[in-house]
């Protein structure tokens, strides 16, 4: 197999979403003993951890090389930087993973031996870099079966398409002895979770027997943050209702262990009913704990039948009544068993092998 080159037009460590799920991709590659490297385009660690190794909670695996500019870069330089650090790493022996539109339609597939293009938004063909990307992709991923559609009408043929969800980014180990804890908190990860968390407020209005919500995670400069506070405050759930900030590795898992259930809390609109990329649900279905969340077709897809406690995404009674459900039901499911990183990386090396040798 190849070598891979992951790119990622996004700062590593950082709070955006992208730059996570690039960093555990690269991650399960080399874990496969694949020579991956990994290349972003700046250095924020605004609200993240200082170092990849403490983002991810271990050491990085001896395959993986990290491109990262040592100083913190803004446009045009960052771009500058990213392209420059892409084209050193080109070579007829490495398969391009880019998961940005501008990214595959700027690289000539000759100068690979293939790109692979993750679609995680829409396809656009009136767009003239969707348009590049989607001709100059030998590969299309997809982590929803709507963005699959998008393929189907973009002219996209079966043998480019490859449906392949996100995986668990948790432990295997702590997820096998993790236990829903009675009277703990639930869990809500992440602040890049649209409007869905907006219910959530109401819902712990609602029912003032509902146990403490934490809220995890902190976007890049603050803006959601400061917004989610003031609602708090807002609606006076101060004290009930709490901010965590970021939490990751060995310390993200610490805190599931003191969880009764996770709830990944979503809108119902066109993106999210289609084209959500649940990675939220992936993590929480692979931890041990119950989890909270809508019955949306993404949310079902991205669950793989996998049993949560579903409620209507624009009812706070009804996501009140799937809380109180979910921590006094019994443990619906050991977690370990859900796919990793690991998995998804040799079920992307597999789809490859068989392209190449038909």
């Amino acid at each position: 197999m190849s070598r891979f080159v992951v790119a990622v037009r996004a700062a590593l460590p950082s709070p955006r979403p992208q730059g996570w799920q690039a960093l555990q991709m690269a991650v399960g590659l080399a874990d496969r003993g694949v020579q991956t490297t990994l290349i972003a385009d700046a250095a924020r660690p605004d609200g993240g951890p200082s170092s990849l190794a403490s983002w991810i909670g271990r050491d990085l695996p001896s395959a993986l090389q990290a491109v990262i500019p040592r100083k913190v870069s803004s446009p045009p330089w960052a771009g500058v930087r990213f392209r420059r650090a892409l084209s050193m790493a080109a070579g007829r022996d490495a398969t391009l993973i880019c998961r940005d539109p501008r990214v595959a339609a700027s690289q000539r597939s000759t100068r690979w031996r293939s790109v692979v293009m993750e679609w995680h938004v829409q396809p656009d063909p009136t767009d003239p870099r969707h348009r590049g990307a989607l001709r100059n992709a030998d590969l299309h991923v997809t982590v929803a079966p709507g963005l699959l559609d998008d393929l189907d009408f973009a002219g996209v043929p079966a043998r480019r398409k490859l449906l392949l969800p996100n995986a668990c980014g948790l432990g295997r180990e702590r997820a096998r002895g993790r236990a829903p804890v009675a009277g703990g908190p639930v869990v809500a990860m992440g602040l890049h979770r649209r409007d869905g968390l907006d219910h959530a407020l109401r819902a712990w209005q609602l029912a003032p027997a509902l146990p403490p919500l934490l809220i995890v995670g902190r976007d890049q400069g603050g803006v959601r943050w400061d917004r989610w506070r003031d609602k708090i405050l807002a609606a006076g759930l101060e004290g009930r209702v709490s901010l965590c900030g970021p939490v990751w590795g060995d310390a993200r898992e610490d805190l599931l262990d003191t969880a009764s259930a996770w709830l990944a809390a979503y809108p119902e609109d066109e993106e999210t009913r289609a084209r959500l990329c649940p990675l939220q649900v992936m993590d929480a279905l692979g931890s041990g704990l119950p989890l909270i969340a809508p019955r949306l077709h993404s949310v079902l897809a991205a669950s793989g039948g996998a049993p949560f406690h579903d409620y209507k995404p624009e009812a706070p009674g009804s996501l009140a009544a799937a809380v109180q459900e979910a921590i006094a039901a019994p443990r619906l499911g050991r977690g370990e068993d859900r796919p990793r990183w690991g998995d998804r990386a040799a079920d992307l090396i597999e789809a490859l092998s068989q392209r190449e040798a038909a």
